[in-house]
Parts: C-alpha cells; sequence; structure tokens
C-alpha cells in the first residue's frame, strides 16, 4: 500500500504543472531534481566501482598467468595485435582506440592519405564524431591526456545516464523503481563499457533524456536531443525514430502546437548531416557503407550472423560455437533481453516500448560478433524495467543481497570477456 502511495505521489509531483520562475526558481528545481536523483546517482557509482575493481583484480591475474598473450587486432595503428597488461588497456581497446586518435587529432586529412600509424584517414568516419568532439577541448588542457578527456566525458555521461534512467523509473512508477533502474544498468552485461572510452554512457545519457522529454510532450527538447545523439552512432536512427513516431502522434492529436513537428525536423538532422559529410568526404554513401563492411566486417544482414551463430549453439551445427562459454552466454543474455521485452509491453508506455524494440532489432540484425551483444543491447535500458519492477517487491536487505552479488558478477564478467575469454567486447 505505501508503495502505490508513493507511486501516486510521485507521479503528481512530475505531472503537476510548473509555475512561472525566474532563473533563481528554475535553479531552485534544479537542486531539487538533483536531491531527489542523488540516492540513484551514488548507488550507480557504488555498483560500478565494486564492478571495476574486481575486473582489476581478474586483469591482475590474467597478465600474472600470461603476460605475452596477444588480445586483439588494434586497426587504429595498422591491425597490429595488442595486448592487455592492467583493466584499462581493455576500457581503452577496440573503438576506443579509434576515439582517442580523433581527440587527438581530429577526423584526419584528405582521403588517401594516411596518419603516423600508415592507417588511412578515411577510416576515421565510420566512427561517429560527438564523442571525441565532446573530449578534444578538454584534451588541450594542461596535464590533460586524450585518453584522460575521453574517460571524463565517459564518467560524466554515465552520470547523466543514470540520472536520466531515475527521471524515467520514477515517472512511470515510482522513486523506488527509479532508483532500481539505474541499479540495473550497472550491472548489466558489458557495462563496463559504460567506464571506457566508448560511445554507451553518452548515448544512454541522450536517449534516457530525450524520452523522457517525449513522455513530458517537450518536444524541442526531445527533437534536439535525438538530433545530437545522431552525431554519436548510427544506432541513434531508434532514438530518432521513436521521437518523430511520438511527434507525429501528438501533431495528428493536436498536442503541442507546432512543436512535435519541429521535433519531428529536428530528430533526423544531426543523423542526416553526418552521413552526408562522411559520403561528401569519400565520394558517395556507397563508399562510406562499403567501408563499414569490407574494412570493420559490420554490415546489415537481416540478422543471419546471429542466427547462424545461436543454430550452431542450440543444436551443434559447429562444435567450435557450441563449445566457447563466451558464446553461449551472449545467447543466454540476448535470449533474456528478448524475454524481459516481452514482459515489458503493457508495463511501460509505447514510446519506451518502441525505442526498446528497435534498438534490439537493429542489434540483432546487424552483422557483428555475438559476445558484443551485451554491449550493443546496453542503451535498450527500458527493458530493464521489468528487473527494476522485481527488485521493488522485495525488502531492502534483500535488494542489497542481490545488487551485491550482481555487481559482484559484474566485474568478473567485465574481467573474463576480454582478459580470459579474449573476445571482442
Amino acid at each position: 500500500m505505501a508503495d502505490v502511495v508513493s507511486t501516486r505521489a510521485d507521479r503528481a509531483e512530475d505531472d503537476a504543472p510548473v509555475p512561472a520562475a525566474g532563473d533563481a526558481g528554475r535553479l531552485a528545481r534544479l537542486r531539487g531534481a538533483a536531491a531527489a536523483a542523488a540516492p540513484a546517482i551514488g548507488l550507480y557509482l557504488l555498483i560500478r566501482l565494486i564492478s571495476l575493481q574486481v575486473m582489476y583484480v581478474l586483469a591482475e591475474h590474467a597478465h600474472a598467468r600470461d603476460p605475452d598473450r596477444d588480445v586483439f587486432p588494434d586497426g587504429s595503428t595498422g591491425n597490429h595485435w595488442q595486448k592487455f597488461t592492467s583493466f584499462m588497456d581493455a576500457l581503452l581497446s577496440w573503438d576506443a582506440r579509434w576515439y582517442t586518435k580523433i581527440a587527438t587529432s581530429g577526423l584526419g586529412g584528405p582521403v588517401g592519405a594516411v596518419d603516423a600509424d600508415g592507417v588511412p584517414y578515411e577510416l576515421r568516419l565510420v566512427f561517429f564524431p560527438l564523442y571525441p568532439w565532446l573530449a578534444r577541448p578538454l584534451a588541450e588542457l594542461p596535464f590533460v591526456t586524450p585518453v584522460g578527456a575521453l574517460l571524463f566525458i565517459s564518467f560524466v555521461s554515465a552520470i547523466a545516464a543514470a540520472w536520466g534512467l531515475y527521471a524515467i523509473g520514477r515517472h512511470v512508477h515510482s522513486h523506488k523503481v527509479g532508483i532500481l533502474l539505474a541499479a540495473v544498468w550497472a550491472v548489466a552485461p558489458a557495462a563496463m563499457t559504460q567506464n571506457g572510452a566508448f560511445t554507451e554512457s553518452l548515448f544512454t545519457a541522450l536517449s534516457a533524456w530525450a524520452l523522457y522529454a517525449v513522455l513530458k510532450e517537450r518536444w524541442l527538447l526531445a527533437g534536439l536531443l535525438a538530433g545530437v545523439s545522431g552525431l554519436s552512432r548510427p544506432t541513434a536512427a531508434a532514438l530518432i525514430g521513436t521521437v518523430g513516431l511520438a511527434a507525429l502522434v501528438a501533431a495528428f492529436s493536436r498536442r503541442g502546437g507546432w512543436r512535435p513537428y519541429a521535433a519531428m525536423v529536428l530528430a533526423p538532422s544531426g543523423l542526416l548531416a553526418y552521413l552526408a559529410f562522411a559520403s561528401s568526404k569519400l565520394g558517395g554513401v556507397g563508399a562510406y557503407f562499403d567501408i563499414h563492411a569490407q574494412t570493420f566486417g559490420a554490415w546489415w544482414d537481416y540478422g543471419e550472423n546471429h542466427w547462424n551463430m545461436i543454430t550452431d549453439i542450440l543444436i551443434g551445427v559447429d562444435d567450435d560455437n557450441a563449445a566457447k562459454p563466451i558464446r553461449v552466454l551472449s545467447f543466454l543474455f540476448m535470449a533474456a533481453f528478448v524475454v524481459m521485452f516481452l514482459l515489458l509491453v503493457n508495463r511501460a508506455p509505447w514510446p519506451l516500448t518502441v525505442f526498446a524494440a528497435v534498438t534490439l532489432i537493429l542489434s540483432i540484425g546487424g552483422h557483428a560478433h555475438l559476445s558484443m551483444a551485451g554491449r550493443h543491447l546496453l542503451p535498450a535500458f527500458p527493458i530493464l524495467l521489468v528487473p527494476a519492477l522485481a527488485l521493488a517487491r522485495f525488502r531492502t536487505r534483500d535488494i542489497a543481497v542481490t545488487l551485491a552479488f550482481l555487481a559482484l558478477l559484474s566485474g568478473w564478467y567485465a574481467g573474463w570477456l576480454p582478459f580470459i575469454s579474449g573476445q571482442a567486447i
């Protein structure tokens, strides 16, 4: 009964009209919102600290056991194989190597030119620029390295994402569910990339606040955030489509005046602008997608690659796939997300469900290694409302024990994935 009352009070507070006020009033509301979100942010940071500590221990163990092991091919330095000597190497591997280059020296020179490592500058165009652009001004400050700047942007973005998840959980259900939604996101598979030089935290923060703006019918803010997200990664199409559809529904319903129409224009602007820029540099949109496919092995294959791996695991067509624990775990993660999505239907407003569905489709339908599923599904945070709602029914002590166990498990996976299994992050 107390939870029901709390839920109604939270909704009433969220949906109450905001009185007109000056800068002092807006600042007071911001302080109040920050104070309400503080438990969610604090719990998120505590969980991530525990997980990273476990990852650190595993990394030290793996390096001591086999210090000369080659772990992953680094295309940013001419496909040279790299070794992991510490947990920081994992946080700065794969895509992070490219973002470090862009944060250091930008998108680079003309087509056909190569950088100091002999790698064509044009390959950098595959990686959307928002994340390294945000880090680059910081990297020019005294005593700040490009790596430090990237990790700082990830840290701030992760806090913004946890706050946004709390805001959505509270708006949709209750204060308690908001806190737990941020906590569950902290222990999701591949949550370590939230703290590395990757785009997951930044994109999740933009998605959470854009979807919150949709739920509150703040169309200009939703369109602007969706537009900016289009500069962060191509899968921003999920957010852009959701915001555009919600704005279209509002326009047909004659809600919001001209603002939903503006949101429909703003939402795709960033993605279209960057695709136009990159394509013009390469001589056509076909050349841009050719680099994705031929150099990075990324293209839309309607889920064929994932389907083949999954059938290999389930019926043993290919013993190599079925025998590798990382592929079995990744399949279980993906299956769990699909099941949680099915349970999400009718438990959340439709824009959250649509965003989660399209994110799932884009993750499964694209050609990529199965072990990367955990990272690609991190932005599909609305699905995590299902475990957050389940945890909200527990007693406080049971919640603490469950989250502590999941934090340790998340840290183990974060260390095991790159250092022990040696698979793609």
